[in-house]
């Protein structure tokens, strides 16, 4: 749970490999050498969505990983957002633009271990994302098969991780349809809003969607989040929080405050918030920690 200072150039091409600089190749190498140690039995794919944008889809991944990493679980954070901000909190350098990317290995059907990077976390790795998945929608479409190709990609990393979070851009696209269907179950990020719950409805009539359609069971819904929370609210707004922590079908699992400065600290840094030597004891570490248990993601201590 502390700082990790010493950690390798993120992204590794500026490294040194016994006293030359690292290429691409090494990096590529050294990485998948690294996955094939220690392979876990099985592999939890978890998307982590919300058609509702601003809702802290992203916050919950990167810490939520962080959570998972201290119980000494190998975790994939798998940007499936064009805008990167996953990849950009974990200071991961994406592809470049004579890179292979997410959105030609997903099209392709393409190995995606070469995409994958490590962060400060040792136990955390990035599959990044960049803006060429801003069109991935309809290339897929255009595929004729579009539905089942993220789990054509997700079934190729199984084995390699204990657990990989897919955290989804806020749409209701065939992008995030194949997302969910290569998924294995799914953690809703809310937030207290008057349409928190119309959005819930949606996302949960597109996730009975995407599986009728793939031929698949239905997906196993692990909890709502609820983030960006501000105390205390207003009478209106705390009907709605009620609402949600009591919700019929989906079980709350935790709370995360709005804008949290130790969230944004440990961010600067490339961490999640339970790593970074100032925030790791603080109250809105606690709070992921907390949803790691509560989803039974771990087992308590």
């Amino acid at each position: 749970m502390t700082e990790t200072a010493t950690a390798p150039a993120i992204g590794a091409q500026g490294s040194s490999t016994e006293g030359r600089t690292e290429t691409e190749q090494d990096r590529r190498d050294r990485v998948r050498a690294i996955l094939e140690q220690d392979r876990p039995s099985d592999t939890r794919i978890i998307a982590m969505c919300n058609q509702k944008g601003g809702v802290g889809k992203t916050t919950t991944t990167i810490n939520l990983a962080g959570g998972l990493a201290e119980h000494g679980r190998r975790v994939l954070v798998l940007d499936g957002d064009p805008q990167g901000n996953a990849t950009e909190a974990f200071l991961v350098r994406p592809p470049g633009p004579d890179e292979l990317t997410q959105a030609q290995v997903v099209v392709d059907g393409l190995d995606p271990l070469p995409l994958i990077r490590e962060t400060k976390v040792p136990n955390i790795f990035v599959l990044p994302a960049t803006l060429d998945m801003a069109g991935l929608s309809y290339d897929l479409r255009e595929s004729g098969m579009g539905l089942l190709l993220y789990r054509t990609m997700t079934e190729k990393l199984r084995g390699y991780f204990d657990d990989i979070l897919l955290d989804q851009r806020p749409a209701l696209d065939m992008d995030t349809d194949s997302q969910l269907v290569g998924s294995d179950a799914a953690m809703i990020m809310t937030d207290v809003d008057q349409w928190a719950m119309t959005g819930l409805t949606r996302q949960l009539g597109q996730h009975k969607k995407a599986m009728a359609r793939s031929q698949r069971d239905a997906l196993d819904v692990i909890g709502l989040v609820i983030g960006r929370l501000q105390k205390p609210m207003g009478h209106f707004d705390a009907k709605i929080y009620e609402l949600l922590q009591n919700h019929p079908r989906v079980p709350c699992l935790g709370e995360v405050p709005i804008r949290a400065a130790d969230l944004k600290l440990a961010r600067h840094h490339g961490l999640p918030v339970t790593h970074h030597k100032k925030t790791a004891r603080t109250d809105t570490a606690e709070y992921f920690r907390s949803i790691v248990t509560n989803a039974r993601l771990v087992k308590a201590v």
